[in-house]
């Protein structure tokens, strides 16, 4: 029984933490000056897909809110450096 019981925690626990939300880094200045309009636009839409899923992902096993919030702005600061850097090379969407 004993056995059992540690089984299932340590289970409950692995599966808290690997549904910790990916946190990505800013990009550097020689990255953002590498990307041409077309890799904008493609880093734009998985940005914004995982700002989305992030926003409307409520697991019952999975990032505590902190996470969330923390993965989420990380996500918001890189979309708004695409979107500066978008401006500059006058890139066109859609």
């Amino acid at each position: 029984m004993r056995k059992t019981l540690l089984l299932l925690a340590g289970s409950c626990s692995l599966l808290a933490a690997c549904a910790a939300p990916p946190v990505v880094a800013p990009l550097t200045e020689s990255q953002l000056q590498s990307m041409n309009c077309r890799q904008i636009g493609r880093e734009t839409d998985k940005l914004n897909l995982r700002v989305d899923q992030l926003r409307g992902h409520d697991a019952l096993f999975g990032p505590d809110e902190s996470q969330k919030q923390a993965a989420i702005s990380a996500a918001e600061f890189r979309l708004q450096q695409l979107r500066t850097q978008s401006v500059r090379k006058l890139c066109t969407f859609g």
